[in-house]
């Protein structure tokens, strides 16, 4: 395998480092901190201060640029506005105007105004590189290839900068781009100030992210108090469902891993009250949950809005835009991952190519690989979708009166969970014996 340097988020392979701390929503806990009392108080306001910064476009050509379309960090920054953050508290930085030197004397200026007992929040989306030594870079709109250590936002930088400058209370760290777990690091590092610290980020510090707005917009959500996001149903979204929220969006939309860990945090500090109710659904077809359905010749993820008797509302979400399309109970699929164990041997894919491996560490349907024969700078958080066994047995599988080839992945009960020949984990499913022939 080759070192690539420079991630392009639309490519479907994660090269990753070996760092394993990262949390994702379902499994993260509360960090008490040295120095810091645990905080409920948590919720951006009058006396927030910070810095959103969004790259869509670079001046070396060598990095792919993203389409403006509906872009959602432009709409982060309202909605803080709009929810008590004062005017020019949070500096907002948009392409051209996000240079390297200009993200670094905002992120100073706003520490510097930030008095005793404020908040800190830091944004950033675009993308993400990491150098040959693995210190990860958000790129700036004037990053350089080849020279991300005098032209990128070094991610480690921005770490020190808080913890030795700020004089606050709490900080938030967010970012929706490759290698964006790298604030993960930080927070830490930041807590041992004794500062608090909210990390939610797009991907773990191993990870590639994808193209979409996935996170972005769930971050939004659930400040606006998307109902669907309180998932114990009391009427106030907390900090520990926020994570939650944006844990699913970005495994069942993405398949994805992403990062949140708290430090000096209560879990069950409220963010948000709802804006509005869920409506009641039917069966297992609840309200909130992720399933497959047909989209333009293909399958994708879709959630499900509402479902009354045989008509289920469901939301697709395409890279920064929601659209709302009904579907009957038999259209959907349910979405399964495989099961792997620490110590198993597997195969995984990269670059169209099978690599031998051993799972090291297993996570909320996330497993921890390394490849056998090289350095743990190819360790990475890979989804069943990406994994065999070697084991597989090779059948042949009915749809609509059509057998096609395929493997099956893992049987129970009688029901085989198969993968068809030269097509996309999306088209994954539980067949019956009457449906499949060896």
């Amino acid at each position: 395998m080759k070192k690539y340097i420079l991630l392009l988020v639309l490519l479907p392979f994660f090269v990753n480092c070996s760092k394993v701390s990262e949390l994702t929503s379902r499994d993260s806990k509360k960090e008490k901190t040295i120095n810091a009392e645990i905080t409920s108080d948590i919720t951006p306001g009058a006396n927030t201060y910070g810095v959103v910064a969004g790259v869509l476009e670079w001046k070396d050509p060598g990095f792919s640029p993203f389409s403006s379309r509906n872009r959602k960090d432009k709409e982060l920054h309202s909605l803080l506005e709009s929810q008590s953050v004062q005017p020019g508290n949070v500096s907002l930085l948009i392409d051209r105007e996000a240079t390297v030197d200009a993200m670094k004397s905002a992120v100073l200026t706003a520490i510097d105004k930030a008095p005793e007992g404020s908040t800190f929040i830091f944004y950033y989306a675009g993308h993400g590189v990491k150098d040959n030594d693995s210190r990860i870079y958000f790129a700036s709109y004037d990053i350089t290839t080849g020279k991300y250590k005098s032209t990128g936002f070094d991610v480690s930088w921005l770490g020190d900068a808080v913890r030795d400058k700020f004089k606050g209370k709490l900080v938030w760290l967010l970012a929706d781009c490759c290698y964006s777990g790298a604030l993960l690091d930080e927070a830490e590092k930041i807590s041992s100030a004794g500062k608090n610290v909210i990390v939610l980020t797009s991907a773990a510090s191993c990870n590639i992210s994808t193209a979409n707005w996935t996170f972005t917009q769930s971050m939004i959500d659930c400040l606006s108090g998307l109902p669907l996001a309180d998932r114990n149903g009391d009427g106030i979204i907390s900090i520990n469902e926020t994570g939650t929220e944006l844990g699913d969006a970005m495994k069942y939309r993405e398949r994805q891993m992403c990062g949140f860990k708290l430090f000096g945090v209560n879990e069950t500090a409220p963010l948000v009250k709802t804006s509005g109710s869920v409506t009641s659904g039917s069966g297992d077809l609840v309200p909130g949950a992720y399933y497959m359905a047909p989209k333009g010749g293909d399958m994708a993820a879709v959630r499900i809005l509402k479902s009354d008797n045989n008509q289920v509302e469901c939301e697709f979400y395409d890279y920064s835009d929601k659209s709302t399309v009904t579907f009957t109970k038999n259209e959907l699929q349910p979405i399964y991952f495989v099961n792997y164990s620490v110590g198993d041997k597997i195969k995984v894919s990269w670059e169209g190519r099978w690599y031998d491996a051993e799972v090291k560490k297993a996570q909320n349907d996330f497993y921890y690989i390394k490849y056998a024969g090289y350095e743990d700078f190819w360790n990475e958080w890979v989804a069943y979708d990406r994994i065999k066994t070697g084991k597989e047995r090779t059948a042949q599988i009915e749809q609509n009166g059509v057998w096609y080839p395929g493997i099956v992945l893992e049987e129970k009960g009688g029901k085989y969970f198969i993968r068809y020949d030269n097509y996309s984990y999306v088209w994954d499913e539980w067949v019956g014996e009457e449906r499949i022939r060896f």
